[in-house]
């Protein structure tokens, strides 16, 4: 038997210090994740045999996480972690202060109080682990860093550990994967340095990156690259269309050294690690590897596909914005007059960019301005119907939509059937029908 766990936290980073935290304070735990309130709700309707939920604040009209469990009658421990102040919390008092097994921590938040109070939500339990000296950390999160914030150990026992990477040290990509090789997928670090992963709630990486790394050490981007193809190695993408975009991809500086403006906003990207990052390049992967399965691959199409995955959202700084994608999103994010502008006019806005920077490209610009059309009408700015988009822009539109999903999912092939699903659902309809199709093996 394990202690189930649900964690519902939009922020994939957040969730990942949430998992941290778990696996840190209990043994033999078994973790599920989602990203919203719909995903929420569904697992729970699903199955309530869970010990602990660590979720957002999540609301939809008059209708909360918490009157949504008082509705199932599920008593289940449930700490709640959420930049919402008291006073914004529908009966905060009442569900926070007054019931037992409901606890609230701000963000960002301290690791030893989170640890504190899952331990106290948990009541007496065989899965609360000892306290040690030790804390264990994934090693795929070295991935994404150059420098360590602090002293780094394999454990070779319950009671030896050997210290691997100093405070200070920089390390090679080789070095990870070699543990990764030898299925060492945790490292560890002193329980006294762990509040340095976690300060302000994930917005600070444990490992930082150093303007300075030597030249032979792999930057940030192409490590967050590295740490994207391990998520994605397990779906049926071949390694040719990795390598077509990587290819692609590592030109792009030199198709921009005409354009300041051009060459300003790739580097800005290039050294993002978050979600506007991996869904550029993972919407490129997906992009190619429908065109392959179509027999649509020729160069001009490849190209404008990587092209339109690198460029369509560089405008957009914020990742909020980015995972819009439907106009009932549109909606319900409540948005300013001038991010939803900004929302609605990202890819025309764009588009104009690239031409006055001398990019001449119909069908990539075809693509920016159209690559929130779905092919039922509810897809903005145009409300486009599917006989209305070009076939490349299809595969464009159902390629984004992939990897938002996927993302969303954490990567998890468990979920894959759901994906596959959801797309299913909202885009097989006319010419998107063979695209989705060729989904459908990807995800299997």
């Amino acid at each position: 038997m394990s202690f189930n766990v649900l964690i519902a936290e939009p922020d994939f980073e957040l969730s990942d210090i949430y998992v941290l935290g778990i696996e840190n304070t209990f043994q033999d735990s078994n973790i599920t994740r989602v990203a919203s309130f719909k995903d929420l709700k569904a697992k729970l309707n699903a199955s309530g045999n869970y010990h602990l939920i660590i979720s957002e604040y999540f609301r939809d009209g008059d209708e909360d996480i918490f009157s949504f469990l008082d509705s199932k009658s599920l008593n289940i421990p449930t700490l709640t972690i959420t930049s919402f102040t008291e006073a914004e919390f529908i009966n905060f008092e009442r569900d926070i202060t007054y019931h037992l097994k409901r606890a609230h921590l701000p963000k960002p938040f301290s690791y030893v109080s989170f640890e504190n109070i899952v331990t106290e939500l948990s009541g007496p339990s065989s899965f609360v682990q000892s306290r040690t000296a030790y804390k264990k950390i994934n090693t795929e999160y070295f991935l994404r860093g150059t420098i360590a914030l602090c002293d780094t150990y394999v454990k070779l026992s319950d009671s030896k550990f050997v210290k691997v990477i100093k405070r200070g040290d920089t390390f090679t990509i080789s070095q990870i994967e070699s543990y990764l090789d030898r299925d060492i997928n945790y490292l560890y670090i002193n329980k006294d340095d762990l509040d340095e992963f976690v300060v302000n709630a994930g917005e600070v990486s444990f490992l930082k990156y150093d303007p300075s790394t030597p030249a032979e050490h792999l930057d940030i981007a192409q490590k967050s690259i590295m740490t994207l193809k391990r998520l994605v190695g397990n779906y049926g993408i071949s390694e040719g269309s990795m390598a077509v975009v990587d290819s692609y991809v590592s030109n792009l500086k030199k198709l921009s050294q005409g354009s300041v403006k051009l060459k300003n906003l790739l580097a800005e990207r290039e050294q993002m690690t978050n979600y506007l990052y991996d869904h550029c390049y993972l919407t490129s992967i997906l992009g190619v590897e429908i065109l392959k399965q179509l027999a649509w691959g020729k160069k001009d199409n490849i190209e404008t596909i990587i092209l339109t995955s690198v460029y369509h959202d560089l405008l957009l700084e914020d990742e909020s914005l980015a995972r819009i994608s439907s106009q009932g999103e549109l909606l319900k994010a409540e948005l300013s007059d001038y991010d939803k502008n900004i929302v609605l006019s990202h890819g025309r806005l764009i588009s104009e960019t690239l031409e006055k920077e001398g990019i001449n490209d119909q069908n990539l610009y075809e693509i920016l301005v159209n690559h929130h059309e779905k092919p039922d009408g509810n897809g903005f700015p145009r409300g486009l119907y599917a006989k209305q988009i070009k076939p490349l822009t299809a595969v464009f539109i159902v390629a984004h939509e992939l990897a938002k999903k996927m993302e969303e999912y954490h990567y998890d092939l468990e979920y894959s059937e759901d994906i596959a699903k959801h797309m299913q659902a909202n885009f097989s309809k006319d010419h998107f029908e063979k695209i989705v199709k060729i989904v459908d093996k990807i995800l299997k």
